[in-house]
């Protein structure tokens, strides 16, 4: 009996504290109060907010409604060595093009604010060094948890990542923009944004497994899939604000209870917790086409659901002799995420055989986007 409770401390120590090593020696719990104060969501720092309204994108949704789009991601200081994934990325967004109404030329790269996970008192230089050439803007966001290292999967900052994800979409939101969040290891074949302003009537759509299903209908709760939320669209309703606001809530108890829990796995609970309660007239939500968010924990080429009935779980083809996933599959990309890929100087090496397939087999970036309305 003794040795059994001695092991369940020894469990319950590993669940709640963060490894030995050059990361401080803290809890999570610990690490939550650099985000969640004593009663509530810490608020958006004036930089962040300068950021988001200075770089917003303002569109027209398929039903002529005006969008103020919030185009956010987050990045570590680590991001910004090695072989270059942060600039492949922003590249891919530097490359999907348009013209505003008056004539100007613009890219969607130009309207990304980054979050940069660093130091206290640390500054988001780095970030707008590698940053700069593509028009993007980086702030910064604290904890002692985010090192120059790298954050490799349940090591200590990854938890402290999920509160700084999730709370830098609560700012924009509470800012009055939809919000269009996007993880930095994935690269863009086709403007997105045209997507979802075709979809206008859905609160919340998310990334997720491979799986037939459709996207474009308002549902009052997610599939009975996992999400991977490297690719996230929000529209700015109080409603929604309150739904992010809970997921954060969430995860801060989960810490602060010591059992810690990431941003990924809490998502779809979280969010359906308020939808199914309210339904979808309130509340509405959507799991992306994997066929047309891809990503590498699919499988090499992605989600292929040839055949398939509604429900039924996808495949991916492996890769021909040539290397090549197949031409119709590659057609369909809008983006392909690479979360599942090793480290960093791993994920850019696969970005860049993405790019060189995508151009081979279907031509240009951006040639198969879909005209977007912008409203300035």
């Amino acid at each position: 009996m003794a040795k059994a409770a001695f092991a369940a401390l020894l469990a319950l120590a590993a669940a709640c504290s963060v490894q030995a090593g050059s990361w401080p020696n803290m809890t999570v719990a610990q690490m939550s109060d650099w985000f969640w104060g004593p009663f509530a969501a810490r608020l958006p720092a004036k930089d962040f907010i300068d950021a988001v309204q200075a770089a917003q994108l303002r569109v027209y949704d398929s039903q002529g409604h005006e969008r103020k789009i919030s185009i956010l991601s987050i990045t570590s200081e680590f991001s910004f060595q090695g072989d270059g994934m942060w600039q492949l990325f922003l590249q891919s967004l530097a490359n999907i093009t348009f013209a505003h109404r008056d004539g100007r030329q613009d890219h969607l790269a130009a309207h990304l604010v980054a979050t940069v996970m660093t130091l206290p008192n640390g500054t988001a230089d780095s970030c707008t060094r590698a940053s700069q050439p593509y028009g993007a803007r980086c702030v910064p966001m604290t904890c002692p948890m985010f090192t120059h290292e790298n954050y490799g999967y349940k090591t200590p900052p990854f938890y402290a990542l999920s509160f700084a994800k999730t709370l830098t979409i609560l700012d924009a939101l509470t800012l009055g923009m939809d919000v269009f969040f996007l993880d930095g290891d994935q690269m863009f074949f086709r403007n997105p944004l045209p997507y979802f302003m075709a979809r206008p009537n859905i609160d919340i759509m998310v990334s997720g497994d491979c799986q037939k299903r459709e996207d474009s209908t308002p549902l009052d709760r997610f599939p009975q899939i996992g999400s991977n939320i490297g690719v996230l669209y929000l529209r700015a309703r109080p409603v929604v604000t309150r739904a992010v606001m809970n997921w954060l809530a969430w995860l801060v108890i989960l810490a602060r209870s010591n059992r810690p829990s990431l941003d990924q796995s809490t998502f779809n609970e979280a969010i359906n917790w308020m939808s199914v309660d309210l339904g979808a007239k309130s509340l509405s939500v959507a799991m992306l086409l994997g066929e047309v968010f891809s990503y590498w924990c699919m499988g090499e080429c992605g989600c292929d659901t040839t055949g398939l009935q509604f429900g039924e779980r996808g495949r991916s083809e492996r890769r021909g002799p040539d290397g090549m996933c197949p031409v119709a599959m590659v057609r369909e990309w809008i983006s392909f995420h690479v979360p599942c890929d090793g480290d960093m100087n791993q994920k850019a090496r696969t970005m860049r055989e993405l790019l060189a397939m995508y151009q081979r087999l279907v031509g240009p970036v951006h040639s198969l986007s879909s005209p977007m309305h912008t409203a300035t």
